[in-house]
């Protein structure tokens, strides 16, 4: 019984480091994969009594995943208000931007099988690029339609949509840094 144990201890262990990973691709494209660390490190934690990491440490990872998530959407807002764009504009560019993400995630698959032959620059350019790069292309779609539609110039519209796609580049960047500094911080702290 005591193998089985230590077999499954650590199996466990490797998922959790693995989902711990899958969290900080999961901003890339888009998802709140801050929110998927949390859930992770919960369950490692409850598995060890909420002693490794403890539990007063879930509250600190709990108040960055909903600043991660918050920013992201505020940064893309912020965007578009900067270029001239309307609160409606804002909204359709995070339409746009998670439209774009479930686009380009289709076309990982694909790509990534295509990628595997280039080593790990084709992994990164067929599985990661192609969402993030679609949800920066569909937000700033989304904003140069919606300003069109309300009566702005090309100009003004294109000024809005590039706005919107640095915002929400800007908003992808400073998530998966904390994403990647909750895992650092994860795995000092269950380790």
């Amino acid at each position: 019984m005591s193998v089985l144990v230590t077999v499954l201890t650590y199996l466990g262990t490797v998922v959790f480091v693995i989902t711990l990973f899958v969290g900080v691709l999961a901003t890339l494209v888009g998802l709140p994969g801050t929110a998927l660390i949390l859930l992770d490190t919960i369950i490692f934690s409850a598995c060890h009594s909420f002693q490794r990491p403890p539990w007063w440490f879930l509250l600190i990872l709990l108040v960055l995943s909903i600043l991660a998530e918050v920013s992201d959407n505020l940064l893309s807002a912020l965007g578009v208000k900067a270029g001239g764009g309307s609160s409606r504009t804002s909204l359709w560019a995070l339409i746009g931007g998670v439209v774009g993400a479930i686009v380009g995630a289709n076309f990982s698959p694909v790509l990534s099988l295509l990628g595997m032959t280039g080593g790990l620059a084709g992994v990164v350019f067929g599985v990661i690029v192609p969402p993030l790069a679609l949800a920066a292309v569909g937000g700033f779609l989304a904003s140069y339609i919606c300003e069109l539609r309300t009566g702005k110039s090309p100009v003004e519209a294109r000024k809005a949509g590039w706005a919107a796609l640095v915002g929400r580049l800007a908003g992808v960047l400073f998530k998966v840094v904390v994403a990647s500094v909750m895992v650092a911080i994860v795995l000092s702290m269950a380790f």
